[in-house]
Formats: C-alpha cells, sequence, structure tokens
C-alpha cells in the first residue's frame, strides 16, 4: 500500500488558495507563504503547484506574469534545501515565510509593511499550533 497523504495535501492547496484570496485580494499581504512552505516539507510535486499557484498571485498582484512563480519556486527549492534543518524550528520557518515575503513584495513592486511580517510570522505559529506543518501520518482506530 502507498503511504500518501491526499487528504492533507488537499487541504494544504486549499488552505493557500483562500490565504492567497483573502490575503493579497483584501489586506495586500502575503499570507499564504506559510501553507507554500508546509507542502515543501511534504509534497516533492509542489513546484508544479507553486508554478500553477504563481500565476494566480501575478492575477491578483496585476503584476507580470511569470515572476511570481518564477519567486515562488526558487523560494520553495531554497526551502528544500534548508528543510532538514528548520523542520523542527517552526520559529526560522516563521522568519523564512516573512523572509521570503518581504522579498517577494520588493520584487514584484508591492508595499510590505511590518504589520504584514508580523501577520505571516503569527499565522505560521498559529498553524504550527495546530499540527499543520507535520508530516506524519495519523491513523485512528475506529
Amino acid at each position: 500500500m502507498k503511504k500518501t497523504q491526499t487528504k492533507d495535501t488537499t487541504g494544504k492547496i486549499i488552505l493557500s488558495l483562500v490565504l492567497l484570496f483573502l490575503g493579497e485580494g483584501l489586506l495586500s499581504y502575503g499570507l499564504y507563504w506559510p501553507a507554500i512552505l508546509s507542502l515543501g516539507f511534504n509534497s516533492k510535486k509542489a513546484y508544479w503547484f507553486a508554478f500553477l499557484f504563481g500565476i494566480l498571485v501575478s492575477a491578483v498582484t496585476k503584476t507580470t506574469l511569470g515572476l511570481a512563480s518564477l519567486l515562488i519556486v526558487v523560494a520553495l527549492f531554497l526551502f528544500g534545501r534548508f528543510r532538514e534543518q528548520v523542520r523542527s524550528n517552526i520559529w526560522l520557518v516563521g522568519l523564512m515565510g516573512v523572509g521570503l515575503n518581504f522579498v517577494s513584495d520588493k520584487i514584484l513592486g508591492l508595499s510590505w509593511t511590518v504589520f504584514e511580517g508580523v501577520a505571516v510570522f503569527l499565522l505560521t505559529v498559529f498553524l504550527s499550533r495546530l499540527d499543520f506543518f507535520n508530516d506524519d501520518l495519523h491513523l485512528s482506530n475506529r
């Protein structure tokens, strides 16, 4: 039997889309970074989702098509290189999310505030309290 986490991955994809439209659409905040980074923990196929997600980011933020895709895919690649070092320290994941949010907003020409950075960091901590970044399968006996 193949060990998959399709429900967890689907939930993270849906959450990232909700955070995209809530964050960038209403608040102009990049609240989707914690959800994107959590996909980097679990799925090797997250690059394809990141590419398509970047096209949506470009459409929502009205920026150059493809630039957001490139930024998100590169961010996931760099995060993958440091994944094992930051796996146990959620504070580092939060700081990476804030840093990636800052860099992507500056490259895309969007505004960035300290409140946005604090919101991304607090969202990362909140999602970690909900065991969102855990990549273990949880089986229940019924």
